[in-house]
């Protein structure tokens, strides 16, 4: 069986949407007032006990964290096919 290797710029494109969509998701739970209810629950079932307050909603701030979780997601996805192709060769 031949080794194809993965697509860097689909690996990107598709990491990269991901981490979007769920940085998206997250502007949608803080944007209708459920955060701090989130993050309080998310801290309990995990034994913390620090507090961390949730700040008002910017849609300024959302915009580029979602942007910044894009980039991030592609340049990961990327690296990920770069290294798999590069294994893929070595180990052959």
């Amino acid at each position: 069986m031949a080794n194809i290797g993965i697509n860097k710029n689909q690996a990107g494109l598709t990491l990269g949407s991901v981490f979007a969509i769920l940085h998206a998701t997250w502007v949608v739970i803080v944007g209708i007032g459920l955060g701090q209810g989130l993050m309080d629950w998310l801290h309990s079932v995990h034994f913390f006990n620090d507090s961390i307050t949730i700040i008002s909603f910017s849609l300024g701030d959302a915009l580029i964290g979602i942007i910044t979780a894009f980039i991030s997601g592609y340049v990961l996805g990327w690296l990920f096919a770069v290294l798999w192709n590069w294994f893929g060769k070595k180990l052959k």
